[in-house]
């Protein structure tokens, strides 16, 4: 059913800009010229027989086939650059993929003030996030000679339904955040904070908390410093929260195209941007961001999505990236192969997540090497998104001396996932 609903999103939806993913992967030197970033795309692409498969099929029964005038040139784009990596993301946002061939794309970015990008976009029925960091490893990582395993599949468990059934609750409506009253305007800004990732291992350490806990804590922090009258005492958000999805992989090992489709379901994690105890945010942060939590979710969405009657499924996947019940979107995405070009390593990578028509927000974060790279991406409508960065880094900080003053000393936090 998840493979019928994804095509049946690509049928309807497929020169939908906002239902993109990617990244931009950013570089320094001289740029190399298009005919250069063919002829490497070409080489790796033909060890990745994913790639070449089109969207086909009749209205109402869509269905990936090869393509048989498939040429990885034709995926090749070029774009006018800028110095800041920001601007770059949002152009790259608004660039369409082609119908009549694969729905994917690189495009060379020449930067102003020297240096260049590459940008990798697929849409998202045609890969899901963790396909397309396999397949950025494939075109820009390392080469090698055979084709090695792309992605880790844990094998399915029993599913404790006691456990996991309250977690399948509709979520309720978000009525208290300011940031869902601005009609959306459909297009889209990011903004971009960087860090090492030294200084997460160090507060982990200290607090228990892993380092997407971290990420998601100090996400929360920024929520509440973007719209700060709205979380305190007598505001209407004040003990309360903002409902956010996180994407859960549910590819099974025997998919003999485990680049190509959607394989993934959602799990609801709150962001507790109410609780006005830092201390308790983070751990209300951690327990929703717990790996055993997580596991459990995807054996369940697993004998689900197995069984669920087309039509409920659908209701219940639209249900669930409703802005109105989900305002925000977060992911977690690792790069575990260094990335380049023609020998120059990347010196960032910054996701391009989806944008779920009406969602002001989406935040990810790319661990590459040893920086992690934050994404913001909004909404152009909001006012002051282009704080969040600024409020993240604030958090960060707040968070380093809250642990130097030893509020963190008598036990860990956090239930971590390491």
């Amino acid at each position: 059913m998840l493979d019928r609903l994804s095509l049946d999103v690509a049928a309807l939806h497929a020169t939908d800009s906002a239902l993109h993913l990617g990244a931009l992967i950013t570089l320094e030197g001289e740029p190399p010229s298009r005919g250069e970033v063919s002829e490497q795309l070409s080489r790796r692409a033909a060890r990745l027989p994913e790639l070449a498969h089109r969207l086909a099929g009749r209205p109402g029964r869509p269905r990936w086939e090869p393509d048989p005038r498939f040429d990885p040139d034709r995926h090749v784009y070029e774009l006018p650059g800028s110095a800041d990596p920001a601007a770059v993301l949002a152009e790259l946002l608004r660039q369409p993929l082609p119908r009549d061939r694969p729905l994917w794309g690189i495009w060379l970015v020449r930067r102003v003030g020297g240096g260049y990008g590459l940008g990798y976009r697929a849409h998202h029925a045609f890969q899901d996030g963790a396909a397309a960091v396999a397949t950025l490893e494939r075109l820009l990582g390392p080469e090698e000679a055979p084709r090695p395993r792309v992605l880790s599949f844990r094998p399915p468990r029993p599913v404790s339904w006691a456990a996991v059934l309250p977690e399948l609750r509709p979520p309720r409506r978000t009525t208290w955040w300011p940031a869902l009253d601005t009609p959306p305007s459909q297009a889209y800004a990011a903004t971009l904070a960087d860090v090492d990732t030294a200084r997460l291992h160090a507060l982990g350490r200290l607090t228990g908390a892993t380092v997407p806990q971290l990420c998601l804590a100090l996400a929360t922090e920024a929520l509440r410093a973007w719209h700060p009258h709205d979380w305190e005492p007598g505001g209407p958000g004040h003990g309360l929260g903002l409902r956010a999805n996180l994407a859960i992989g549910v590819r099974g090992p025997g998919d003999p195209l485990p680049l190509l489709g959607n394989r993934v379901a959602v799990a609801g994690v709150d962001l507790p941007c109410g609780e006005p105890d830092p201390l308790r945010r983070l751990d209300r942060v951690g327990r929703a961001l717990d790996y055993p939590r997580l596991a459990r979710l995807a054996d369940a969405h697993r004998v689900i999505l197995r069984r669920l009657p087309y039509r409920v499924g659908r209701l219940a996947l639209t249900r669930s990236v409703d802005a109105r019940y989900t305002p925000v979107g977060v992911a977690d995405l690792r790069i575990r192969r260094p990335l380049g070009f023609a020998g120059v390593p990347a010196s960032g990578v910054y996701a391009l997540p989806v944008m779920v028509p009406g969602q002001p927000l989406f935040v990810s974060w790319v661990t590459h090497r040893r920086r992690l790279h934050v994404t913001f991406t909004t909404d152009s409508a909001l006012a002051g998104a282009d704080r969040l960065p600024e409020a993240w880094h604030t958090a960060l900080a707040a968070l380093e001396r809250r642990v130097a003053d030893g509020e963190f000393a008598q036990e860990p936090t956090v239930t971590g996932m390491r």
